[in-house]
């Protein structure tokens, strides 16, 4: 039985991919392992979202050839979004590779395992170096149906991410995204449903639901479904403890989706939208659609509608011809609307996409100063936010232990991207992955503190 190990690398849409790709692996009796070193077969799923995605991404590969050279390590395969869009590069400059899957073509990986073994197999296989003429390939086909297969999940997984859409049509004029994952296309309800009743069979408990942008689900399908009726049909027929929503743009976030939210307890009332800016002369320049005064109102409505939420957004700072005095207005509306959680991201200027050519292009030095200045705001604003919470009693998900304490999250905690909240058991053994009712006594800047009360039974 040969070992295959996968490196995933990049945003939590490559999760599900190098999920998709495990399973199929695993249904050919290939033995999965998490140690690259020990591995026959090397699959790196990569990321090339910004420039600092691609550099971590020849990072793994390049290690990975030495391992290939240095003896056990048989097959490379570079799959996801660098193998889409950089093949050619690639193959040229580190031959060592043996194959390349593109985003389009995950469901063809062992396909592509067999091929390259095949070729190993032949008797002038070993005196014949790699180069871009044999290397294999399966590239293209980015606008096709979303590929649905069951997935490989750690043993005690009961948090995972459920794609209901892919692609994107908005065209904000910093994003590779639609060259790479192709248009928008919503997933057939039926085949999300069908996906959910196989995880909650499996012990999940808590479902992400994601896309570039859920929020125009159901508007090219021929069944008459938007998100709120997905949330709906998901809520009242599942029993998951935790619906999440990831990623929301503003314009599509409706009345109906928060009257939806507020109806169904299992909807974590939890909204990550990108708004990537707050300067309405710079919003204009990225594409973006609404105003700084229609996202105020926008805010207002959903921290009326519920008035527990927890909002999350991410922002580009360093954008082409940003000057100082829009980089302050930054500053000032953050403070003047703000986040529970907010991440920021350096400008990445990437070639074939029209902020590429605008003029004003600006400097590293001056990105790492505005962003350093973005993030210490934040840290202040965060802390105030977390103030909110102590005295109440949350349920947390209990995730692991660390340094003798518990830690797990809230409703208002994404996982990998967001906080924590840390539990005093009292000396009492709590299990991981289950749900406990903690009382919050303290709030940190990113985290939370709390004493456990007593275990939910879901």
């Amino acid at each position: 039985m040969k070992t295959i190990h996968m490196t995933t690398l990049g945003c939590d849409k490559n999760t599900i991919d190098s999920e998709m790709m495990l399973g199929l692996i695993e249904e050919k009796h290939y033995q999965i392992i998490d140690d690259p070193q020990a591995a026959e077969i090397i699959i790196v799923n990569t990321c090339c979202f910004i420039q600092s995605a691609k550099e971590q991404s020849i990072e793994y590969i390049l290690e990975y050839v030495d391992y290939k050279n240095s003896g056990r390590c048989q097959l490379l395969i570079v799959a996801g979004c660098m193998a889409e869009r950089y093949q050619a590069e690639l193959a040229a400059e580190i031959p060592e590779i043996d194959g390349f899957l593109g985003v389009g073509h995950f469901d063809d990986i062992v396909e592509l395992i067999t091929a390259l073994e095949a070729a190993a197999d032949q008797p002038t296989a070993a005196m014949k170096p790699n180069t871009s003429q044999n290397q294999q390939q399966y590239l293209g086909d980015i606008d096709k149906e979303i590929i649905a297969t069951r997935r490989y999940l750690k043993a005690g997984t009961v948090s995972t991410f459920v794609r209901i859409s892919e692609g994107c049509d908005h065209g904000c004029t910093y994003c590779v995204i639609p060259k790479i994952r192709g248009k928008y296309r919503s997933r057939a309800s039926q085949e999300i449903f069908k996906e959910l009743q196989d995880l909650k069979d499996r012990g999940i408990k808590e479902i992400i639901l994601i896309g570039q942008d859920i929020a125009p689900y159901g508007y090219d399908l021929d069944e008459a479904i938007d998100l709120p009726d997905l949330l709906e049909k998901i809520a009242t027929r599942f029993d998951f403890s935790w619906i999440r929503m990831m990623y929301l743009y503003p314009e599509g976030i409706t009345d109906k989706l928060l009257a939806t939210v507020k109806k169904y307890p299992a909807i974590c009332q939890y909204f990550d939208i990108p708004l990537q800016h707050l300067n309405d002369r710079v919003l204009k320049k990225m594409g973006r659609k609404m105003s700084f005064e229609q996202i105020s109102a926008l805010i207002r409505k959903i921290r009326q509608t519920l008035p527990g939420a927890v909002l999350r957004t991410s922002l580009i700072t360093g954008f082409p011809g940003e000057t100082e005095d829009q980089h302050q207005d930054l500053l000032k509306k953050i403070k003047v609307l703000p986040f529970d959680h907010l991440g920021v991201f350096k400008y990445s200027q990437e070639e074939n996409t029209p902020a590429a050519g605008f003029d004003n292009q600006i400097s590293e030095e001056h990105k790492e100063h505005r962003y350093a200045e973005l993030m210490m705001a934040q840290q202040t604003i965060s802390h105030a936010q977390k103030q909110r919470f102590i005295g109440k009693t949350l349920t947390v998900l209990i995730e692991g232990a660390e340094d003798q304490a518990y830690f797990g999250r809230f409703y208002g905690d994404a996982p990998e991207i967001d906080g924590s909240v840390f539990v005093d058991s009292h000396d009492s053994p709590l299990i991981i992955g289950n749900f406990y009712s903690v009382k919050i006594v303290n709030a940190l800047e990113y985290d939370l503190i709390g004493d456990i009360e007593n275990e939910f039974t879901k």
